[in-house]
């Protein structure tokens, strides 16, 4: 028999970082275990769903190297106990590696497990580029763009990270809001892909870019970048995940992010959200009863401060704010979904709205610092 024994706090933490990652490919048994290697004084849980794979770390004691496939309610059985006063933990599987026992306090959880063998690792081969970035300032870049990424054309289903010579920026767009962001370039080694647009990069899917977000939210150590033009790895002290990379060409963004015009609205970013809030009260619904989600909001500078008009089905409503105002232009009609999208992912406590010169059916969304720039695209009011 061997038995591994470690905290249940730590193990409760690895185990809440990854047990998400399955996703609805646990049809497949093997993909609703958690590979176990323990060996010396560590223990690494991974779990995969053959596009996206999370593994973490912690410290143990076992007393012979093990490689099994645990099954998921061995890693709820220690969350479900984590915290209950008593922090020792073990697993002690029999001699076949065909059954585990775990254990906490007075508690016991018996169950097969599944050879550690037959659990396909994903891996990264040969790293074509590598860059290391605080975690904080990544989960930060990827939650701008979180809300522009495309639901359903798969080449743009996610977020483009790509290098130019003074920052790493991260792009997302759905064909009628780009949202960007921008941080300092960090040192990187080697070299992105060539691209077909005069930039370089590799665009994150979806899941993996919400997964990055849950698991190293809050975290402000250094995590280390790395990959190829098929897969990305993103690594901190404990936990590791490794992505398929989206095999597409991202458009040529910054073609989109044209200057803007003379006509410029101001406003304080709490008031407009507060103010939108406050109008969403009146409903529409579309044709089939169901509440519309792309409701267009206008926006018009009168005297007094700037005029926000949103219609119902057989009704109106409006509010008033403050606001600063250069030059003249035609009132800005937005989905307002979008704004309250980039409202909040710019943070900050002011944005102005600023018709791109010779193209006012595009928006720009200016916050107050000079990291963020947003896109919207007007509609009919």
């Amino acid at each position: 028999m061997t038995t591994i024994k470690f905290s249940v706090g730590a193990f409760a933490e690895a185990a809440k970082a990854i047990r998400n990652i399955p996703g609805g490919s646990r049809n497949i048994e093997i993909l609703d275990h958690a590979r176990l290697d323990a060996k010396k004084k560590s223990l690494t849980l991974t779990m995969s769903d053959l596009d996206i794979e999370a593994c973490a770390s912690i410290a143990c004691d076992v007393s012979a190297a093990t490689l099994s496939a645990i099954p998921r309610a061995v890693l709820e059985f220690f969350i479900a106990r984590d915290g209950n006063g008593d922090d020792l933990g073990t697993l002690e599987f029999d001699a076949d590696l065909k059954t585990v026992v775990a254990r906490n306090g007075k508690g016991r959880l018996t169950t097969p497990v599944l050879p550690g063998s037959d659990f396909f690792l994903m891996g990264a081969g040969t790293q074509d580029w590598s860059f290391k970035l605080r975690a904080n300032e990544l989960i930060e870049m990827l939650r701008t763009c979180e809300k522009a990424m495309d639901e359903k054309r798969h080449f743009i289903q996610g977020v483009l990270l790509h290098v130019t010579d003074a920052e790493l920026r991260a792009a997302a767009t759905d064909g009628h809001r780009v949202h960007a962001v921008g941080v300092d370039a960090p040192e990187l080694q080697g070299a992105f892909r060539d691209r077909d647009a005069d930039y370089r990069g590799v665009t994150i899917p979806d899941r993996t870019v919400k997964e990055l977000i849950r698991i190293f939210d809050g975290d402000e150590s250094e995590v280390t970048l790395a990959g190829t033009g098929a897969i990305i790895t993103v690594e901190g002290a404990a936990i590791r995940v490794t992505s398929k990379l989206i095999d597409g060409t991202f458009p040529d963004y910054a073609k989109l992010l044209q200057a803007p015009g003379g006509f410029r609205v101001s406003v304080p970013a709490k008031a407009l959200d507060s103010a939108i809030g406050r109008l969403l009260v009146l409903p529409r619904k579309d044709g089939k009863g169901r509440a519309e989600t792309s409701r267009p909001i206008r926006m018009t500078p009168v005297d007094g401060g700037l005029k926000l008009e949103i219609k119902g089905n057989d009704s109106d409503a409006e509010d008033l704010i403050d606001c600063e105002v250069e030059g003249s232009g035609e009132p800005i009609v937005v989905n307002y979904r979008y704004v309250r999208d980039a409202l909040a992912a710019a943070g900050g406590s002011k944005v102005t709205f600023a018709p791109i010169e010779g193209n006012a059916i595009g928006v720009r969304m200016l916050p107050d610092n000079d990291r963020s720039s947003f896109l919207l695209m007007q509609m009919r009011y």
